[in-house]
């Protein structure tokens, strides 16, 4: 037991250190006890005399269960208590981490095992003991982070253990995730997690993997549940048909079962393209084929039926949020076949009534989603004109409705997407006004209602495009301010549901766009440290489901971004070593559609970075293969591409490293060639 009582707060926020010592080193326990407080460290220690000895060992495994750390204080009556050494066994079987010091110095020899094996700190010199207590100190903080969430995890594991492995003590998101990490970022010379701290995190990850396939399960289920009821429909109209006999009010259950069918149907494929947007671990393939069922289904439905304005309107919201989904898989085409498609029913809609906000937000909607769309292949220009639709017809909506939170997040987004398209146009100036006014409105709206997760998300991503305008204008001071204010927002909405893929995703970019400004300002370790942030979070998603292009391309970035901070440092060796990871990455990708000429472009510039650090290493070989290979596919891809000069200036710049080369080995013939 601490000698003092400690305030709660302030107990949580110390590293808690229990003193194994023999009575006869009483004194300097105390004083031991004293210097770790004054160091900003708890103490737990026991002085209670041994009359009931059951009672008084279960407070002794309680202590050393609170313990983040365990320090035995050597001496030749301390090795020779059998009382302090059960305190070592019972620390040892929860793998505590254990700081032996020397109060008297003793053989050697007679030290356990368990703690031979470690380094001593001698305080057997008083005149020392100061000295001997810093040096103490910081050999406690030493990775202290991870040794407290030891401690933590391991009483989690024992309370579970001690309920019978119950799975409501078990681990969720992100507590789930962040034990997982734990796990794994284990610092060398660390103690292992013990065995049943291991199936304690192993049983959570089996609960939320069943938990998952819930989640599938009930989607199938809601599928064939809307089949069900279009079966019944269906075979109701046909009856009703058939037998003109049939009183009006059996015709009329059964539209009112055609209508509920289709309903149901336009639901079914909004909230499936709405959940498959932001899960992570659902195969794409898996994705798009539910989502083309639902469709075929939601199709046969309206066509069948007495269509009322409020069923279309749900069936545009479907479409929406379809392209949407298929856009952030990469189906492109998809999206924007399905964006038309809500767009045209849209405009049918607003068409009957003019007047409807209803309506109007719907056309809105439609506009947006294939401003999306055009911007994702390319045509800037048209995104332009399809997000100022959307720009318009919500300015209206939020200026005849002040008071509607809705309409001004929505009028916020529109400013976000035109600011975009201005940006890569190369109007700076226009598209950091429009940043700025994304900016304020989702300011106002957070303040309004901090714990709204949209709100926040939408916020971060406005303070990041202000960041990358001022960026690009030369404000790197100003720019890293607000992709720091980005990144903290993101980091508590990714740690707060981890399995929101779009979260995740734009923590990982959050981490990118700050190393990107500070390689910019110069300082390489801190990009470094940035960018492998960003790499975590975006292997956790490329491995969560191996068939998503977007996130194996992301992977592919970083890695990228990565080796040009080493080759900036003279690490060409670490370079050489995520160049090759992205070239993989974009083999892979590739070879999986040859069609896709960014892909292959990516894979020639992999290619020529490993080439690069080749040549500078002087293996001169294997830089004439890896720019032979980056040849092999620029040089179709120039042919293909006649009007694309950034291809056609690469290709001449590989052609001319390749000729440097062979000149170098004394192929003059070889050289001219190239």
């Amino acid at each position: 037991m601490t000698a003092d009582a400690t305030p709660v707060a302030e107990a949580q926020s110390k590293a808690k250190i229990f003193i194994s010592y023999s009575r006869k080193d009483l004194p300097f326990a105390d004083r031991l006890e004293a210097a770790l407080k004054a160091r900003g460290f708890e103490p737990l220690i026991d002085r209670t005399e041994i009359y009931a000895f059951e009672d008084w060992w279960k407070r002794i495994e309680a202590l050393i269960g609170r313990a983040d750390t365990v320090v035995f204080v050597l001496s030749p009556d301390a090795v020779a208590s059998d009382v302090a050494l059960k305190e070592v066994a019972h620390a040892a079987s929860l793998n505590k981490r254990f700081a032996p010091i020397v109060c008297r110095r003793t053989d050697e020899g007679a030290v356990p095992e368990t703690l031979r094996k470690l380094n001593f700190i001698f305080f057997d010199d008083p005149a020392r003991f100061e000295a001997s207590a810093d040096q103490l100190a910081q050999a406690l903080q030493t990775d202290i982070g991870w040794v407290r969430q030891h401690t933590e995890y391991g009483e989690s594991a024992r309370r579970w253990a001690a309920g019978g492995r119950k799975s409501g003590l078990l681990l969720r998101s992100p507590a789930l995730e962040e034990a997982e990490h734990w796990i794994a970022s284990r610092p060398h010379g660390a103690p292992e997690p013990t065995d049943e701290t291991q199936a304690f995190v192993a049983d959570s990850r089996r609960g939320a993997t069943r938990r998952r396939n819930v989640l599938t399960g009930s989607l199938g289920a809601g599928l064939v549940i809307a089949l069900v009821l279009a079966g019944l429909a269906f075979w109701q109209r046909e009856v009703a048909v058939e037998q003109q006999q049939i009183a009006e009010q059996q015709r009329k259950r059964a539209e009112d079962t055609l209508a509920a069918a289709t309903r149901t149907a336009n639901s079914l494929v909004f909230d499936l393209a709405q959940r498959f947007k932001s899960t992570v671990g659902v195969p794409v393939s898996l994705i798009k084929d539910i989502l083309d069922r639902a469709k075929t289904l939601q199709n046969q439905l309206i066509k069948s039926g007495q269509v009322t304005p409020d069923l279309r309107q749900s069936e545009a919201a479907a479409l929406n949020e379809t392209a949407e989904a298929l856009l952030a898989i990469g189906d492109t085409k998809g999206a924007l076949a399905a964006a038309e498609e809500g767009r045209q029913i849209a405009v049918e809609l607003v068409a009957t009534d003019p007047n409807s906000t209803s309506w109007q937000s719907g056309l809105a909607a439609a506009y947006e989603r294939i401003g999306d769309v055009q911007s994702k292949q390319g045509a800037l220009a048209d995104a332009l004109v399809s997000y100022r639709k959307t720009l318009a017809t919500l300015d209206g909506l939020a200026k005849s409705h002040p008071g509607d939170a809705r309409w001004q997040r929505e009028l916020s987004v529109a400013n976000q997407r035109v600011g975009g398209v201005q940006e890569a146009l190369g109007d700076m100036a226009g598209a950091l006004a429009s940043f700025r006014e994304n900016q304020a409105i989702m300011e106002r709206l957070t303040i309004s209602e901090p714990d709204n997760p949209q709100w926040r998300f939408d916020l971060a991503a406005a303070l990041s495009n202000v960041a990358h305008v001022l960026k690009a204008q030369g404000n790197l001071a100003a720019a890293l301010a607000f992709y720091s204010k980005d990144r903290s927002i993101m980091d508590g909405l990714a740690k707060s549901d981890p399995g929101n893929a779009s979260w995740q995703r734009a923590a990982a970019i959050s981490y990118d766009n700050i190393g990107d400004v500070q390689v910019e300002q110069g300082d390489l370790a801190g990009a470094l440290k940035s960018y492998r942030e960003g790499l975590v979070i975006k292997d956790r998603l490329a491995k969560s489901d191996p068939g998503n292009a977007l996130w194996q391309r992301d992977q592919s970035v970083s890695d990228e971004r990565i080796g040009d901070v080493q080759v900036k440092q003279d690490d060409l060796s670490g370079a050489l070593t995520f160049f090759r990871a992205a070239a993989g990455i974009m083999e892979r990708l590739a070879k999986s559609d040859p069609t896709n000429a960014d892909w292959q472009s990516d894979l020639a510039t992999m290619y020529a970075r490993v080439g690069d650090v080749q040549v500078e290493q002087n293996d001169f070989g294997g830089g004439l293969a890896s720019f032979r290979s980056c040849l092999a596919i620029l040089d179709p891809l120039t042919k293909s591409h006649p009007g694309n000069t950034d291809w056609l200036a690469r290709l001449s710049v590989i052609n001319e490293r390749v000729g440097d080369i062979l000149t170098a080995q004394g192929d003059k013939a070889g050289a001219l060639q190239s």
